[in-house]
């Protein structure tokens, strides 16, 4: 069980990160500056990572596979939730972002 919990977590931890670069990438100027150009190559570089690793689980049947004895899985366990937390929370920050940006007045129009 702890493995199966484990691999999900590998693999929603891939859906977040790159969700997030792709929003990131596809709704925010990041390339207007240095700050944004290091950000979006973070986000992606990490999603690729993960989906990479997401893939090889999925693809060797490693979601279902028998679990090692030992500590690993526990400590895999505790890291993917972590990491599937703080990337989650990346992702919620960037939705709410992209939110408020659509809703602000054009800066444009109020200058008059």
């Amino acid at each position: 069980m702890i493995h199966l919990l484990g691999s999900c977590l590998i693999i929603l931890s891939a859906v977040f990160a790159s969700a997030s670069a792709l929003l990131y990438g596809v709704r925010f100027p990041w390339w207007r500056h240095s700050d944004g150009w290091h950000l979006f190559s973070y986000m992606a570089v990490i999603g690729v990572a993960l989906m990479l690793w997401a893939g090889r689980v999925i693809g060797t049947g490693q979601v279902r596979a028998v679990p090692e004895a030992g500590v690993w899985p526990f400590l895999r366990l505790a890291v993917f939730v972590a990491i599937t937390i703080v990337l989650g929370w990346r992702f919620l920050i960037i939705v709410k972002a992209w939110r408020e940006q659509r809703h602000e007045p054009d800066e444009k129009q109020e200058v008059s």
